[in-house]
């Protein structure tokens, strides 16, 4: 039986008297290791705020969200990366100062630079090869030709790239991906479809926001589908196609199969 890595259980998020997520029961799913979840719903749904819970952005107000058995309410952000979560957002982040190369450094975990590897010199060896680890990411995320370039000469496309990257040199056990192909060429769309589908067959578990039905449904595993905050529906990508309740609240007839 594959366990559940992330458990998002009764959640309930309220902005004043606004109740942002889980309505009055709260919303509850789980992402078992190793699946790749999509999570979908109209604007104002709720997915957005839902990363934040999970990523320790935001603390619910009741109800806990839990990875792999360590309630994330309790844990800072910072630490909640080093349990192996990465994130992406909406509006792509960077160090417009650094070069590409520089920007997939900065969210590298250099485990070997500590006062004794500076001492001896050893770090040198350790930076040198985080470098080669940096280049072989943004060569598999179609940035290689850009590597050395300031990431204010990239397109909208290549900075979410970036982004997926910076995740990517980490190795993290679980990435959150916040609206990837917004802004991608179909091009790059290809290329971020067979990223992710290669990441879920070495294990990477994935949890995808996306509006791209057609790009989200045909690599997804599973879909989670929001209204108001609340659980709609969830099923495999062809349950999802033939719920009514979703076809009436959010895909439209045309997605129907």
């Amino acid at each position: 039986m594959t366990q559940d890595l992330l458990v998002v259980d009764k959640v309930i998020k309220r902005f004043g008297g606004l109740k942002a997520v889980g309505g009055d029961t709260g919303l509850s799913f789980t992402v078992p290791q190793g699946a790749f979840l999509g999570l979908i719903g109209p604007n104002g749904a709720g997915k957005s705020t839902t990363f934040n819970l999970i990523s320790g952005v935001l603390k619910p107000n009741s109800g806990s969200v839990r990875l792999d058995g360590k309630d994330l309410a309790q844990v800072r952000p910072h630490e909640i990366a080093s349990l192996g979560l990465g994130r992406t957002f909406q509006t792509p982040r960077s160090f417009p100062s650094l070069s590409v190369l520089g920007n997939v450094l900065v969210g590298a975990n250099n485990a070997g630079e500590h006062l004794p590897s500076v001492a001896s010199g050893n770090w040198r060896t350790d930076e040198a090869a985080l470098q080669d680890k940096a280049r072989v990411v943004l060569e598999r995320v179609g940035l290689g030709p850009r590597i050395g370039d300031v990431v204010t000469n990239l397109s909208g496309g290549e900075m979410r790239m970036l982004e997926v990257a910076r995740q990517l040199i980490r190795e993290p056990r679980i990435l959150l991906l916040d609206e990837p192909t917004a802004g991608v060429d179909p091009s790059l769309q290809k290329k971020l479809s067979d990223i992710l589908v290669d990441l879920h067959r070495e294990g990477c578990t994935l949890v995808v926001v996306e509006h791209n039905l057609h790009f989200l449904l045909s690599i997804a595993d599973s879909v989670v589908v929001l209204q108001n905050g609340e659980l709609l529906a969830k099923g495999s990508p062809q349950e999802i196609r033939s719920n009514a309740d979703v076809i009436a609240a959010y895909l439209g007839d045309e997605h129907a199969a």
